[in-house]
């Protein structure tokens, strides 16, 4: 098991005296006892309390999904008013005590609805989200998956209460529902290519959302400069070629200083680069750590890997290599939480010998909690604050992703847990007072 090494740490001190006097089995379960975990080690791993004080300036910024609403692409695959909301209400637990399905606690929203998004903003207001990054598709030379921001949240009243950007997604389409067939596999839905797949089409989707959001009076900006995150710099780079890309944002700037706007501020989200500071991105990040993480530090005979654990090991390991390996300022990236299980069709095999990658098949964190949370997030100030150079701004997976397991909505394991607990974290007056307020 990979360990987690910070200096001056009683904690890590405490384990690698263990592990040495041990060996085989016991050094294994001496070392699973001791592995490090969010929030009692918080402080221990922090050394110093100073540095997990909110740094001066810090935005939140929190992930969307647009996929809990009919969409014209959906009801395209699946038929009129398909949504995930189906995945998240059919989902059954893998095993005993599995803690599916989670259900919202406030219902079946429809995020194309502006209502839905003036509960979700005042619950963002509350609880210290200040903005939202909408994952932004395009596929077929058109927005897919537009209906939530367009027609929901950019149409609620309250909708400056809450900064938001787009993140221009470029995958393309993955299965969500799978089907399973005559012979045992499965089989998933129709893909549509993602807009990478020339410079024109990059060029014409970046373009579109340059001339319908940035004139928004709430798009993000950061350094005056409004954002534009980017899912897979590395395949892009891989689809244009680094000067293609260098070229491509070139272009864009271009055009963003003839709108009157100072330049665009790009940020990497999900998968980077060995190039990132030449193709000219301002700043990078991750999505929700917790799964990759989760997947490659925990070993595979860990069916069920425990989420404070893996947030220790993201927060004091992993962030600092990011910091080292990204080559533009490195965010901290937290996540509320993984199981995306509702997606999956199980097996039902789950062996002899215990190995994750066989059974079942996918990332289930155990022991997710409101309190673990809180610490994650405070952590994220002890990364900042000792990287002044970094814009000032942590990002959270995510706002509502149901089908995997990863939101800050309220549902019917925690209630408001999570949303209180950043709330807390951030400096928020009594957090849980004010849910159905108006303030």
């Amino acid at each position: 098991m990979r360990r987690l090494v910070v200096k001056l740490s009683l904690v890590a001190v405490l384990c690698l005296f263990t592990a040495a006097s041990l060996s085989g089995a016991a050094r294994k379960k001496a070392e699973t006892k001791k592995m490090p975990r969010l929030p009692e080690d918080l402080e221990v791993l922090a050394g110093d309390p100073a540095l997990l004080v909110k740094p001066e300036g810090l935005e939140v910024a929190s992930y969307v999904f647009p996929n809990y609403c009919a969409t014209a692409l959906h009801d395209r695959i699946y038929g009129p008013g398909w949504t995930e909301y189906g995945l998240v209400r059919g989902a059954r637990p893998w095993f005993e005590g599995h803690a599916q399905p989670r259900t919202p606690l406030l219902g079946e929203l429809d995020e194309s609805l502006p209502s839905t998004w003036e509960i979700y903003n005042r619950l963002c207001k509350q609880s210290g989200v200040d903005v939202l990054i909408w994952d932004w598709y395009w596929y077929g030379g058109k927005p897919c998956l537009h209906e939530a921001l367009e027609n929901g949240f950019l149409e609620s009243r309250n909708r400056d209460d809450v900064k938001f950007c787009c993140m221009w997604t470029n995958h393309d389409w993955y299965v969500l529902y799978p089907t399973m067939k005559t012979d045992g596999s499965n089989a998933g839905a129709p893909s549509f290519l993602a807009p990478d797949l020339s410079y024109e089409e990059a060029l014409r989707s970046m373009t579109y959302i340059i001339t319908r959001y940035f004139n928004q009076p709430n798009y993000w900006k950061i350094g005056g400069k409004p954002v534009i995150c980017i899912w897979d710099a590395g395949r892009l780079e891989r689809k244009l070629g680094l000067d293609g890309v260098r070229k491509l944002f070139g272009e864009l700037r271009a055009f963003a200083v003839k709108l009157g706007y100072p330049g665009i501020h790009f940020h990497i989200v999900g998968f980077t680069s060995s190039h990132n500071v030449e193709a000219g991105y301002d700043s990078s990040g991750s999505y929700n750590p917790m799964n990759w993480i989760a997947g490659r530090d925990i070993p595979s005979d860990v069916l069920f890997p425990d989420y404070g654990e893996v947030a220790a090991d993201v927060a004091f390991n992993v962030w600092d290599e990011e910091y080292k390996r990204h080559g533009t300022p490195f965010v901290p990236a937290v996540g509320a939480g993984w199981d995306s299980t509702p997606r999956y069709i199980c097996s039902g095999k789950k062996g002899d010998v215990p190995d994750r990658n066989k059974w079942p098949g996918v990332n289930i964190l155990a022991n997710e909690n409101p309190a673990s949370f809180k610490a994650f997030v405070q952590a994220s100030f002890w990364y900042l604050n000792r990287h002044p150079e970094v814009p000032r701004f942590v990002t959270i997976a995510c706002f509502n992703e149901w089908s995997e397991g990863h939101y800050l909505l309220p549902d019917n394991r925690f209630g408001y847990g999570m949303l209180d607990a950043l709330g807390e974290a951030v400096g928020k007056d009594n957090p849980h007072l004010h849910h159905g307020g108006t303030e």
